[in-house]
């Protein structure tokens, strides 16, 4: 009887222990979406990146035809780490594998947007709005 009930104990925790580390496992993310404008318009197309200035995971979304983006830590994971960020936004980034057509117009933004990038995002936890308008 009393074996019966350290099994069943040692059973409950192991259980327990499980259901809790799938939860929360890995990072503290915020959830983060905006929209991105250039020149006052939506520009659709675009990569949003977050890279995070501690160096790790980075998180991206592509903007809608309506400028929108929703950040994507992973494939299945929404947000960002929580934390201050350098942004990047980049045009003509191709995602996946469909083919892409070169009569395509395709903006070019200025550097102080991605390669040599100005703009930072502060990412809390809960929900974040970040919008960018760029000229």
């Amino acid at each position: 009887m009393h074996r019966e009930r350290i099994t069943l104990s040692l059973m409950v925790c192991l259980v327990v222990s499980l259901v809790g580390c799938g939860q929360d496992s890995g990072p503290a993310l915020g959830k983060v979406s905006g929209t991105v404008t250039l020149g006052g318009q939506p520009l659709p197309d675009a990569m949003v990146s977050f890279y995070p200035t501690s160096g790790e995971r980075s998180a991206h979304g592509m903007t809608d035809a309506a400028g929108h983006y929703t950040l994507m830590f992973t494939g299945l994971k929404e947000g960002a780490i929580v934390g201050p960020h350098s942004v990047k936004v980049e045009t003509g980034v191709q995602v996946g594998e469909e083919e892409v057509t070169p009569a395509a117009k395709v903006v070019q933004l200025p550097a102080k947007y991605n390669k040599n990038t100005e703009l930072t995002a502060e990412v809390e936890g809960g929900s974040n709005t970040f919008d960018f308008d760029l000229q």
